[in-house]
C-alpha cells in the first residue's frame, strides 16, 4: 500500500451494504393485491409489468455488483479521490429503485423510460469513471489489455441505455429492450473479464 493510501477494503464492504439495501429496496414496489379472491388471478396479472421491471431492476443492480467487484479486485490501494467517485456511483445505483418503480407504474412511457434510462446511463458513467480515476491516478495492478476491455464494456453499457433513451419517444418497446441487453449481454460475454490482479510474468 502507497504512504497514505486507505484500504480498499473498506471501500468494497461499503459498496457492498449499499447494493444490497438497493436490491432490497426493489421489491417494495411490488405489493400484492389486495382484491376479493374472485379476482385475485386478474389482480395478480395486473401485477405483472411491476414484477417484470422489478426483475429486470434486480438484474441490472446485480450487472453493477459483479461488475463493481470483478474490477475493484484489482485496486490494490485507495484515495480519497476514488472514495468520492465510488460514492457517487452508488448515488446512482440507490437511486434505481425509484426509477424503477417509476417505469413499473409507466411501462413503455417516454417519460419513464427516460428517467430509468438515463439513471442507467449514470451508473455506467460514474463506475467508467471510478475505473478511469483509480487508472489514471496508479491505483490498479491489471493487464493493459484487460484495462482497455473492461473500458469498452463501460462504453457498451453507457451507449445502450443512451439509444434506450433517444428511442423512448419513437419506439418505446425498443428503448426497453435495450435496457434488458445491458445484463444479458454481460452475462453472455462476461468470461473475458478476470477477478485478479496482472499475473507475474
Amino acid at each position: 500500500m502507497k504512504p497514505g493510501g486507505l484500504d480498499p477494503g473498506r471501500l468494497t464492504a461499503i459498496s457492498d451494504g449499499i447494493f444490497a439495501v438497493a436490491l432490497t429496496l426493489l421489491i417494495l414496489d411490488v405489493r400484492p393485491p389486495d382484491v376479493a379472491v374472485s379476482k385475485l388471478g386478474s389482480a395478480l396479472v395486473a401485477t405483472a409489468p411491476r414484477f417484470g421491471i422489478f426483475a429486470l431492476s434486480f438484474a441490472i443492480v446485480a450487472y453493477y455488483w459483479v461488475v463493481h467487484h470483478l474490477i475493484f479486485a484489482y485496486v490494490r490501494v485507495a484515495n480519497r479521490g476514488l472514495l468520492w467517485s465510488n460514492l457517487l456511483f452508488l448515488f446512482m445505483i440507490v437511486v434505481l429503485p425509484f426509477s424503477a418503480a417509476v417505469l413499473g407504474r409507466y411501462p413503455l412511457e417516454a417519460p419513464s423510460l427516460i428517467i430509468y434510462g438515463s439513471n442507467l446511463a449514470c451508473c455506467s458513467l460514474t463506475l467508467g469513471l471510478s475505473w478511469w480515476y483509480a487508472s489514471r491516478a496508479g491505483l490498479l495492478e491489471v493487464d493493459p489489455a484487460q484495462a482497455r476491455y473492461i473500458a469498452l464494456r463501460f462504453v457498451l453499457s453507457l451507449t445502450l441505455a443512451i439509444v434506450g433513451v433517444a428511442l423512448a419517444k419513437v419506439v418505446p418497446i425498443a428503448s426497453l429492450g435495450l435496457f434488458v441487453a445491458v445484463p444479458v449481454l454481460s452475462a453472455l460475454t462476461s468470461g473475458p473479464i478476470r477477478s485478479g490482479r496482472k499475473t507475474a510474468r
